[in-house]
Formats: structure tokens, sequence, C-alpha cells
């Protein structure tokens, strides 16, 4: 037997239509019948979920944010290390964005510089997201995965301000399509950012700084005697370096 999706509810629907014309119109010009239309419900229905156009607004963004963090949360247990924990985290940010344009387009390009939203329940679910993100991050300056002295707030800021940035400037283009996806761009931008905060491993061997003319002898030496450049067995030979007078 083949199994049908669930009939999605009224209220899915009026938040889907919602979603689309407050994306494409903005939420100022979209109106109650509009998406009362798109979703084949009456306007009464409309305001008997909601009660107000922009309690219907707040709304979005708080369903999809919960939803999509409680995907994230249900598989991040199962990632034992630090740096596999944040590209989960930032691979759901991206396909979210990426796959669901019209709620990126809402949230990044309306609902972000509105005060009125910074206070709503819908801003605290997104902020939820991006705390997971901060946590993480310190937990692997805690461990010795990162550098101690990163600043794990400045970090979070630039992994989730790059990626912000990178989508409102792709739908300010109108979305065109590329050969390169901001998908594409994740994984090497992270590796970027993470060659800059790993702590750096002590290196093995013995290290000798000697002048020009030191290393010159030096060689002389090895080569009157090449058992000298042997290095004993399980041992690094030392590393020279040269340093001008």
């Amino acid at each position: 037997m083949v199994s049908h999706p669930r009939t999605k509810s009224r209220k899915d629907r009026i938040m889907d239509a919602a979603l689309r014309i407050f994306a494409e119109k903005s939420f100022q010009e979209a109106t109650i019948s509009e998406i009362s239309k798109e979703a084949g419900v009456s306007e009464a229905t409309i305001y008997e979920y909601f009660g107000t156009k922009e309690d219907l607004l707040f709304a979005i963004p708080e369903k999809i944010s919960n939803d999509t963090a409680k995907e994230s949360q249900a598989v991040l247990p199962f990632i034992k290390d630090v740096e596999g924990r944040m590209r989960a985290i930032l691979f759901s940010y991206v396909q979210l964005y990426q796959n669901n344009p019209h709620y990126s387009a809402l949230v990044l390009l309306q609902l972000m510089s509105s005060k009125r939203f910074r206070q709503t329940a819908a801003h605290e679910a997104i902020r939820r997201s991006a705390h997971s993100l901060l946590e993480i991050i310190r937990e692997g300056i805690a461990d010795g995965t990162f550098r101690s002295d990163a600043d794990a707030y400045l970090i979070r800021s630039m992994l989730m301000g790059t990626i912000e940035h990178l989508f409102i400037h792709w739908h300010m283009q109108g979305m065109p399509r590329r050969e390169k996806s901001i998908m594409d761009m994740l994984d090497p931008f992270l590796e970027i950012v993470l060659n800059g905060i790993r702590a750096k491993k002590e290196q093995q061997g013995l290290t000798l700084h000697l002048n020009l003319e030191d290393a010159r002898a030096l060689g002389q030496l090895l080569q009157a005697d090449p058992t000298l450049n042997l290095p004993k067995s399980g041992t690094k030979a030392p590393r020279m370096t040269k340093n001008k007078k």
C-alpha cells in the first residue's frame, strides 16, 4: 500500500499561506483577505487561531525554529566530538535557509531588524539554537579542542553572521542559481575558522636555532661523517632552522 502524507491542518495551511505572502509582499502590504483565500479558510478562522495579523506573523518563525531545533537536538547527543556538533548545527541553519527561502527572507530581511520581534517567543526560539552553538564552542575551549584564549561569543558571531550575510546577499540578488550553493561553501568556510581556533599541538623533537656560519659548519661535519645524520631508532631527527646574522 502507498502511504499518503497526512492532510495539513487548517492552522498549518494558514501559516504556510501567510509565510509565502509575507515573504513576497512584506508584512505591511499583505492582507488577511489574501491569506484566507490562499489557505482556503475564512478570515474569521484566521482571527480565531491567531488573534491579529502580527500574532500570525510571529507564530511562523516560532513554529519553524522550534521544529528545526527539535530535529537538531535529537541528533546532537550521538555526535561525540565538538567540531562535529558545530558542523551539525550550522548545517541545519543553512539547510533551513536554503530549502525554505520564504522563511529565510521573512526572518533575515524583515524580522531581525524589528525591535518588537526581539521581544517575542519566536525570537527566543531562534536564540535557543544560537545559544546551543555558543555552548558547544565554550565546551571546545574548556576541553582543549580550541585555544584557551579563544572568544566563544566572537566565534559564534563570526559563524552566524557570515551565514546570515550570505543569505541576505542571495535574497537581495533575487536568489540566483550558482555553480556553488551556500551549502557548498559551508565546510570550506568552517574549516578556515576551525584552523584559526584549534589548539596547537606541541611539536616533538629538538629544534636547533643556528646562524648561517654554524649551519655550514654542521653541514660539513655531517658530510665528513654521514652516520651522524642518522637518528636513533624510534626517535625523530632534530629540525634545524637557519638564522642569518
